[in-house]
């Protein structure tokens, strides 16, 4: 029986550019950041990139010019973009309220692109409907992608909490597949495992037959 191969991870690693660029995107998640006094090391940084509108430039913006204006190296500016990003991601994490608008409906957006995954809480003017294309820019920096398609909408009750849980898939949609993944779980084809383990060209091949003793 041949061995079966042992599948590669592919998480995806922003550069600085990209923290720069989805930081760019979303000023105001930056804003309630630097809101809560946590002591971080780049809140003076942080102030001074917020009051000088420098996240609200062109797409042309460096790190460069960012340390150049600043007065902060460039190795200190490419390490606090990072921390600033992740900030807000642990934020979020840990206090969704403060992300939520006055209006809307708020959810918990479930994130997957290959094996990169991320949690994000935030309100929207209605649930996605499956099938849906979704564009998140902010979230590249994390998964490596920043369109997605709604693979599944939950509702989730615990506790006397209600939660809308928003599963997104990065790539491109294909109806097709998708029914045809779904008539291969009805059939025993496929497992519900498969789908979480093997990548997508591995789940085509063994619903078409081909290359089954690769996968095991």
């Amino acid at each position: 029986m041949p061995r079966k191969k042992e599948r590669p991870k592919f998480i995806h690693k922003a550069s600085t550019q990209e923290y720069l660029q989805c930081l760019q995107n979303m000023t105001n998640w930056s804003n309630i950041l630097l809101s809560q006094n946590n002591g971080k090391t780049y809140n003076d940084f942080l102030k001074w990139i917020l009051k000088n509108d420098y996240f609200k430039t062109n797409e042309n913006l460096t790190i460069a010019h960012i340390s150049k204006q600043s007065g902060y190296s460039s190795a200190k500016v490419s390490r606090w973009l990072q921390e600033i990003y992740e900030g807000i991601l642990k934020l979020n994490e840990n206090s969704p309220e403060l992300f939520y608008t006055e209006s809307g409906i708020q959810v918990e957006l479930r994130i997957r692109y290959y094996d990169s995954f991320c949690f994000f809480s935030m309100t929207l003017p209605v649930v996605p409907r499956v099938y849906e294309s979704f564009e998140f820019f902010f979230i590249k920096a994390k998964i490596g992608w920043d369109r997605f398609w709604v693979k599944n909408v939950e509702y989730e009750i615990d506790n006397n909490k209600n939660t809308i849980c928003v599963f997104l898939e990065g790539g491109i949609l294909n109806r097709y597949r998708e029914f045809a993944v779904e008539k291969a779980l009805f059939k025993g084809q496929i497992s519900h495992r498969d789908e979480y383990e093997k990548f997508d060209f591995e789940i085509d091949d063994l619903i078409l037959g081909r290359n089954r003793e690769l996968y095991g």
